[in-house]
């Protein structure tokens, strides 16, 4: 909230020549120069989009590289080899749709900051209000990871079920 919170009084409707309302970041009222509110633009784009995409593509990256040079110590059956092969392909495909929809998440949002510094008098209010469904999906973000998990890895998905066990023991106790 308080990174967002110059927008809050930078956005004004104001009226141009053509007699239409426009929805205009005047960033003047916040930042007393131009060149602070695209600092700001450029800054809080690279810091909370670009900077994280960075960081899971190296770090994911990293955890594949681990798995596929791993070496078991011992001789190993030809099913645990065919076990281990299956598990780091799910680990592959988790990590890939953890940054894809990352990506997917998180570009909408930052189309509307970088329009916000290079074009900001495109459009109605209108237009800058439908872009909320946007905000709420990248947020989103955070939620939809524990279900990427889920989906590929049996262990989150025993874990969720002792996890609802136990809540459905406790609540018979409580009755």
């Amino acid at each position: 909230m308080a990174v967002d919170s110059p927008f809050f009084v930078a956005l004004k409707l104001v009226e141009h020549s053509n007699g239409k309302l426009y929805c205009t970041a005047d960033s003047n009222d916040v930042f007393r120069l131009s060149s602070s509110f695209a600092n700001y633009i450029l800054a809080t784009t690279v810091v909370f989009f670009y900077t994280p995409i960075a960081l899971l593509v190296i770090l994911y990256c990293a955890i594949v590289v681990k798995l596929k040079t791993q070496k078991i110590p011992g001789e190993q059956s030809v099913d645990a080899e065919q076990r281990r092969a299956k598990r780091n392909r799910n680990v592959l495909k988790m990590a890939i749709a953890i940054v894809v929809v990352f990506v997917l998440c998180w570009v909408p949002k930052s189309i509307i900051f970088l329009l916000s510094l290079f074009a900001p008098d495109l459009g109605p209010c209108g237009l800058w209000l439908s872009f909320s469904i946007t905000y709420f999906v990248a947020y989103s973000n955070c939620a939809i990871n524990p279900c990427i998990c889920f989906m590929f890895c049996g262990n989150y998905r025993q874990g969720l079920k002792r996890l609802l066990k136990c809540f459905n023991a406790a609540q018979d106790r409580v009755n």
